[in-house]
């Protein structure tokens, strides 16, 4: 066998030989939505930005030419100057079909167990997220973020800077959010009412509370030698007392609630949406019957128009001495008029100003549907805080009724879940996925509730901002990113951008004022 001979074998061999993938690696932020046919940015290195007691979140996004296995790593991040470090959290970004069409939509974050397998020309994000704790030393933390795969390693500087200021333990925002205990307890194949539903709902009820939001209902009866526990928690900004018609349980419920000083975060909630005159009445009769047991009482009524019965009368007119948490649709703000100025009459004298999604409104509005962009969820606390309202009210977190003529049993492959009111909506009154489907005996979070977290942060800034800056100065900061409930910022960036600038400004003010003390 001469050279040549051999030359042609080597060549032979080397052609059979598939060649490697190539594996692109870049970063993202929280607020976009990462879609399949996503293209590579030069954002190869990526620095956050929190307060103390806050969470922050990036993306890493992969992308390959060809299908191939990833493994994704993330070592702490390291404070510059020796002061601690900070574990960094991976969950794999997963995607469920959207509308018509079926489209792949990222939303659900389950585990990372092991590698990922790419899918050819199809992006891929990883979430990053760090918790900053209350105690945690200011300054720059740096990590980085390896990411092996398609016979490559990539190495990503990943970067943290806290800043010299602290959110609350109790967030500025109010929130009064519900979960349907049946359907999770359901979707998990338990039978509802039992212990094992309740423990479930425990679990829920604390991944809501860990995102900074507050459940309707406790995990426990308001009267149990437990509640307390629930009760007394800082991070619980609001909770439903339920309605009894018996005076005496009512009187005993209310009595307990008063004396263990918990009765001002409590509201009652026995009717919703009232539009007959019907309703109007009944409403009526419960506030009298509130009044009588306990002036101090609270009560929201959550509506989206006006009666249907005289065209001269507004909610307004019927709810006035009833409500004290009033709670309008967000799109009733620009439907009617007098919604404005009435409200900030009404939280002038002492009641409260929250508001509600559900439903509706629909796009261009603010709302937290699957196939909305992230900053329309983002952007709706930063015209919360432009218009005055002191908390947000949304029915459900795990709407997962198995009617498939009504709704959905299985958000992970379904996700219209109210056909019978919209059946071109996705996610609507469906924050959580059920983690029997991934092996979790609990919640899966969303990328939406992410973001809903992120947005409860904003305003704590905001809050703080208009407190240590000065309303005016805050709301130039507002106005850069939102212009009206229909005209707000849509690119993660550009928020990353201001909110880099508020923190900034916040932590100066927040260092002058303790030289002051």
């Amino acid at each position: 066998m001469n050279a040549l001979y051999w030359v042609l074998v080597v060549a032979l061999l080397l052609a059979a030989v598939p060649a490697q993938a190539a594996l692109q690696t870049w970063f993202a932020p929280s607020a976009l939505k990462v879609m399949r046919d996503a293209q590579p940015t030069k954002a190869v290195r990526w620095e956050m930005a929190a307060a103390r007691g806050e969470d922050e979140a990036c993306q890493v996004v992969m992308l390959s030419d060809k299908g191939t296995s990833v493994r994704v790593q993330a070592g702490d991040l390291a404070h510059t100057r020796g002061k601690g470090s900070l574990p960094v959290t991976l969950r794999q970004v997963a995607y469920v079909p959207i509308g018509k069409d079926r489209v792949p939509t990222p939303d659900p974050l389950p585990p990372l167990a092991g590698s990922l397998r790419l899918r050819a020309n199809q992006a891929q994000p990883v979430w990053v997220m760090v918790r900053v704790p209350a105690d945690a030393a200011p300054g720059r933390y740096r990590g980085t973020l390896r990411v092996e795969g398609g016979g490559e390693t990539k190495e990503l500087p990943l970067s943290l800077v806290v800043w010299d200021f602290a959110l609350p333990a109790t967030p500025s925002c109010v929130t009064a959010f519900g979960i349907s205990g049946d359907w999770a307890a359901r979707a998990h194949g338990l039978e509802p009412g039992t212990e094992a539903a309740r423990a479930l709902y425990a679990k829920y009820y604390e991944m809501l509370l860990d995102h900074k939001v507050s459940a309707y209902s406790i995990p426990v009866d308001l009267m149990s030698e437990q509640a307390p526990r629930y009760l007394n928690d800082p991070r619980m900004t609001s909770y439903l007392i339920p309605y009894p018609e018996d005076d005496g349980e009512l009187g005993r419920l209310v009595s307990r609630l008063v004396a263990g000083g918990w009765f001002r975060k409590g509201y009652f909630y026995p009717l919703d949406e009232p539009v007959t005159k019907e309703a109007y009445d009944r409403l009526l009769a419960m506030a009298a019957r509130l009044r009588r047991l306990e002036p101090r009482y609270r009560l929201v009524t959550p509506f989206f128009r006006n009666p249907d019965w005289d065209e001269k009368l507004t909610a307004y007119d019927l709810l006035t001495g009833v409500d004290t948490i009033w709670c309008p649709n967000e799109h009733f703000f620009d439907l009617e008029a007098k919604t404005r100025p009435y409200l900030a009459a009404r939280k002038a004298a002492g009641d409260e100003v929250w508001w509600y999604v559900c439903c509706g409104p629909g796009s261009p509005y603010n709302n937290f549907f699957v196939q909305m962009s992230g900053m329309a969820h983002r952007m709706l606390f930063w015209n919360q805080w432009r218009e005055g309202v002191q908390g947000l009210l949304y029915w459900s977190t795990t709407w997962w009724n198995p009617n498939p003529a009504v709704g959905t049993a299985d958000p992970w492959s379904d996700m219209a879940t109210v056909k019978d009111i919209n059946p071109d909506i996705a996610g609507d009154g469906s924050l959580f996925y059920p983690g029997t489907k991934v092996g979790v005996d609990g919640p899966v979070s969303s990328q939406r509730l992410e973001i809903i977290r992120d947005g409860i942060e904003d305003f704590d800034y905001l809050t703080l901002a208009g407190q240590r800056l000065g309303p005016e100065a805050t709301r130039e900061y507002v106005a850069r990113l939102v212009r009206s409930l229909t005209d707000y910022e849509q690119d993660p960036l550009r928020l990353e951008a201001v909110r880099r600038e508020l923190g900034a400004a916040l932590e100066k003010a927040t260092r002058e004022a303790r030289r002051c003390l």
